[in-house]
């Protein structure tokens, strides 16, 4: 209030929000939300590297078994 009397202008103080508090936490809010999605995408990628070697493992089997196959029918 820019004009009125100390006790109503210490009331509409009073009534203001308290910005530093809310940005406090909301500021904690937003870093366990990127804390979170860290941990989550290093799941995903831990997820896709161990599915990578299964993927190439299986594929190197076969192509040994392959290689055997045409080698017994060869031999």
């Amino acid at each position: 209030m820019l004009v009125a009397p100390p006790e109503l202008a210490e009331l509409a103080r009073l009534a203001l929000p308290d910005y530093a508090r809310q940005f406090d936490e909301w500021l904690a809010q937003a870093r366990t939300a990127f804390e979170a999605a860290k941990h989550a995408e290093e799941i995903e990628r831990n997820r896709l590297e161990a599915g990578a070697v299964v993927f190439t493992v299986v594929m190197a089997l076969n192509s040994i078994a392959a290689l055997v196959i045409v080698a017994l029918l060869l031999g």
